[in-house]
This record gives structure tokens, C-alpha cells and sequence, in this order.
């Protein structure tokens, strides 16, 4: 039996979240969700994660500070920003930290599911 996959989806969009969480769980991933950076947190202490999808822009902190705050926490966990409006700054300190894709809002949801699909094969 394979394991089942856990996926933690951060963003202060519920609407936006909500509908990722079904698509993934039609995948049958498992999801957590959190509307800010330190909900994320306090769900990162608890649950181990095998994928990151963070909003670069939340209303705590940016995605890449939480990324950044729970990393060591979590070696080698994939993450995956968006953002519908973010600085070309953030955007690069994002891509510093080597996401496995930055996905800029709005974005098609069969390409959310493929890059979800291929990024927990790869896990």
C-alpha cells in the first residue's frame, strides 16, 4: 500500500484554498490548510509534511520567511509559491530558495495538479 501524501496549502484566499485542497484531495493527498505563517507553523510542529504551497504574500509574514523559518525544521521538503502581486524582490528572494515552481495567480488548475503530481513522485 503506498503511503498517503500530505500536502500543507498556506493563503489567505479560502476560496482559492479550499478549491486546491479538493483538487488535491482527488488526488487523494491529504491537506492541511492555514491562512497565515503562523498557523503554518504550529501545523509544521505537528504534521510532516511531503509538500509546501505557500502564498508569497500572506498577512504575517511573507511565504519565503516561512519557508525560511521552517526549513531546517523540514530538510528537503518541496515547496511551491504563488502570488497574484508580489514584488519582483520577493520574487527573486523566492527563487533563491529553489521552490520546485513559482506559479503566478491566476493559474490553470490541471497545470497546479500536474506540478503537484510530478513533485511527490519525485519525493
Amino acid at each position: 500500500m503506498a503511503l498517503r501524501r500530505s500536502i500543507l496549502l498556506v493563503d489567505d484566499n479560502v476560496p482559492l484554498r479550499s478549491t486546491l485542497a479538493d483538487v488535491l484531495e482527488d488526488e487523494g493527498v491529504e491537506t492541511q490548510q492555514a491562512g497565515r505563517g503562523d498557523e503554518a507553523i504550529g501545523l509544521i510542529r505537528q504534521v510532516r509534511f511531503d509538500l509546501l504551497v505557500l502564498d508569497l504574500n500572506l498577512p504575517d509574514m511573507t511565504g519565503v520567511g516561512l519557508y525560511s523559518a521552517v526549513y531546517e525544521k523540514l530538510p528537503g521538503v518541496g515547496c511551491i509559491f504563488m502570488t497574484a502581486e508580489a514584488t519582483e524582490n520577493l520574487i527573486e528572494q523566492a527563487l533563491r530558495l529553489k521552490p520546485l515552481e513559482l506559479l503566478r495567480k491566476p493559474f490553470k488548475v490541471g497545470l497546479f495538479r500536474e506540478l503537484v503530481r510530478r513533485a511527490i513522485a519525485a519525493n
